[in-house]
């Protein structure tokens, strides 16, 4: 017996995947190209700062305002010793709720119940290096925020950017977007994609610092830092 199948109506598939590789704004993304930006370093916490908390065994001068000038420049610009994001998700929990009359009378409807929204963090993993910016600046504002936590004064927040970069540069493809802010055909270096803004963000948790067994073999690895934040916003070339 013979099997009838259905025809598809697209034609040329070669062609058509072709001509999406040659569409800058079709083309694939490299989602390991970014950039962090941290805004500042919070003026509040100081080696003075540090040694009123209380919790450091030893009350001795731990070196952050010095190291505060070494990784200035990081905070100012981009800080280049980021080594991977994992950004924030986006989800919600639903569930079915039971009408327990006839329609008409309440309690009916789907706002009923109270609704969870799950919270979710931003983690960023850091490069350790001989001066070390997770134990000479991080740890030190976990500590703060352990101690006064988020309120107006001390302020002990700041502002992340992460920049997504293109692989491509805008005029080897055919494009189909222009933005001051995202770059315009026929530039001559590769453009962000998009900006995932976080604002008023706190470092609140240091995950495993990665050790492994010593073995003479140099392994270079990271640290990751968790976030926490107010709100955030994901720009794109047509925002």
């Amino acid at each position: 017996m013979d099997v009838a199948l259905q025809s598809s109506d697209a034609k040329n598939l070669r062609q058509s995947f072709f001509e999406l590789l040659q569409d800058f704004a079709t083309f694939p993304a490299a989602t390991n190209y970014f950039l962090v930006n941290i805004k500042h370093y919070p003026t509040a916490i100081t080696e003075d700062s540090i040694k009123e908390l209380g919790i450091r065994p030893y009350n001795n001068n731990i070196g952050l305002d010095k190291t505060k000038e070494v990784f200035k420049k990081y905070f100012d610009g981009y800080m280049f010793l980021s080594t991977g994001v994992n950004l924030t998700s986006e989800t919600n929990r639903v569930g079915n709720r039971k009408a327990s009359g006839a329609p008409g009378f309440l309690p009916v409807g789907p706002f009923m119940d109270e609704k969870e929204y799950p919270d979710n963090d931003l983690d960023i993993q850091f490069q350790e290096t001989n001066i070390s910016i997770i134990d000479g600046l991080f740890r030190p504002w976990i500590q703060m925020y352990s101690v006064y936590g988020n309120m107006e004064n001390p302020i002990l927040t700041t502002d992340v950017d992460v920049y997504f970069i293109s692989k491509q540069q805008v005029s080897t493809r055919k494009s189909s977007f222009s933005s001051i802010l995202f770059g315009n055909p026929g530039d001559d270096s590769p453009v962000v994609r998009k900006i995932y803004k976080y604002k008023d963000c706190i470092p609140y948790n240091i995950k495993t610092a990665n050790v492994a067994e010593y073995n003479g073999d140099i392994d270079i690895g990271s640290v990751t830092v968790t976030w926490r934040f107010s709100r955030y916003d994901v720009i794109t070339p047509y925002t």
